[in-house]
């Protein structure tokens, strides 16, 4: 009986230190996670924006966006040591978000400037997820 106590008690310690464990490792992504859900909500207006036609309406997250990639690499890599292929991902990223600022309330160029950004996007994700 002594040892069956002994044996719930150590499982319960057991469960209790690794969900404490998890959680830690959990919180240390918590900011890069953030940053790319904001930035998630952002794209999904520009998606928004070229498909009612409203190019516009854009402006807003397009500035929003430039200034979330600019943190991009401090959020991912806070030791700054960034990895040549981050690095580009990330310049490309830049550009294209550029192109879609430049492009302003033209539909056709804002909508092939957003598609640039979506390649960024993918690119780096299939590379890094």
């Amino acid at each position: 009986m002594r040892n069956l106590i002994l044996l719930a008690l150590g499982i319960a310690i057991g469960v209790i230190g690794a969900v404490s464990a998890l959680n830690a490792l959990q919180q240390r992504d918590a900011y890069p996670r953030g940053l790319m859900n904001v930035m998630q909500y952002h794209y999904a207006a520009l998606r928004t924006a070229v498909r009612t036609h409203r190019c516009g309406d854009g402006s807003t997250h397009v500035a929003t966006l430039q200034r979330l990639q600019r943190d991009i690499e401090s959020a991912i890599y806070p030791n700054g040591s960034v990895d040549a292929p981050f690095a580009e991902y990330d310049r490309r990223l830049g550009d294209a978000l550029e192109n879609v600022a430049i492009a302003g309330t033209d539909c056709s160029a804002f909508d092939q400037a957003v598609e640039r950004v979506t390649a960024a996007c993918d690119a780096c994700h299939q590379q890094y997820r």
